[in-house]
């Protein structure tokens, strides 16, 4: 478990603005693994066997888990299309409540479920029903978007759902 994280938060690093190196998450995921186990952080040699061998299985791991995503890692995101559509709208007020539910959208599978231009007519549709902001019904303004109606439907009931949940809580695995 402790090693597909590190190489999920390797990986996602790769796919987003802010690469980082094997070497920083690994040097990471030790010392939270040694707060974790209570024990005295220690420095973690880079030219130790234990660091090669974490540097190794990270790598391979990473391989696993491109080859079971297909190798299809590309994600647009939502946010890009949200200005645009609300200047579009001449709803410019809703454009931080669009942009948090966005961001709270990539806790979820919508991501992956849904064209990114569907996701973001269904954090903007959401954030005119929390505001009471009318928006075009004749013709549909998703229309103009590309997106249809139960498209935009799934994107507020998975987002509703993720307001429902109970705070995260933190549960140790390794005991």
């Amino acid at each position: 478990v402790k090693m597909v994280a590190a190489s999920c938060v390797w990986l996602a690093s790769k796919l987003e603005e802010s690469p980082r190196k094997a070497r920083q998450v690994i040097i990471v995921f030790h010392r939270m693994e040694c707060r974790r186990e209570n024990l005295s952080i220690e420095h973690l040699d880079l030219y130790s066997k234990k660091f090669s061998d974490l540097k190794m299985e990270i790598s391979r791991t990473e391989r696993h888990i491109l080859k079971e995503m297909g190798f299809v890692c590309h994600v647009e995101h939502p946010h890009k299309f949200i200005s645009n559509y609300l200047a579009t709208l001449e709803t410019p007020e809703l454009t931080q409540e669009a942009w948090n539910l966005a961001n709270d959208s990539l806790r979820t599978t919508l991501c992956v479920r849904f064209k990114s231009e569907v996701v973001a007519c269904g954090v903007v549709y959401a954030a005119a029903r929390r505001f009471q902001v009318p928006l075009p019904e004749s013709p549909p303004w998703w229309k103009a978007f590309d997106a249809d109606k139960s498209g935009i439907d799934e994107v507020c009931t998975v987002l509703a759902h993720l307001y429902s949940l109970p705070k995260a809580q933190y549960i140790p695995v390794c005991k």
